[in-house]
């Protein structure tokens, strides 16, 4: 499922990199959720869960049905600022945002400096492994 809350954003191409995203890390068929929000939800939803009142990027939250991998929440306006910020464009950050959201949700960590290297290094691998499509984010 990917909640789109309104957003004109490319549903299809979203649901179709999701696909590549687990075949690549081998996985049988799973489902998971994508839900966009902004600022004042993420912020919310992490000061809720985490103790944590700041906006981010991405959260996941686990899946306790056995074909249910998590739910993946994403701030797009974060996702927009990463993209200037990194000098990227916001479809590839998309990309490496809901990469960095279903690594949690199969465990991977980004705590400490040595748990973000293997994080980091996995995402881009899948990144370079996988095509990227056009989400329809400017």
């Amino acid at each position: 499922m990917v909640a789109l809350r309104g957003l004109k954003i490319k549903k299809r191409n979203i649901k179709n990199f999701v696909r590549k995203v687990l075949k690549s890390l081998e996985m049988k068929k799973m489902d998971l959720s994508i839900v966009f929000v902004d600022k004042n939800e993420i912020q919310e939803i992490n000061r809720k869960f985490r103790g944590v009142d700041a906006v981010t990027d991405v959260m996941s939250f686990y899946g306790y049905e056995e074909d249910y991998l998590g739910d993946v929440i994403i701030c797009l306006d974060m996702v927009k600022e990463n993209a200037v910020n990194y000098k990227e464009d916001p479809n590839i950050e998309l990309g490496r945002v809901i990469v960095h959201g279903i690594l949690h949700l199969l465990g991977y960590k980004d705590y400490t400096d040595e748990e973000r290297e293997v994080m980091f290094k996995k995402q881009e691998e899948i990144l370079i492994s996988i095509d990227l499509y056009d989400f329809g984010l400017k």
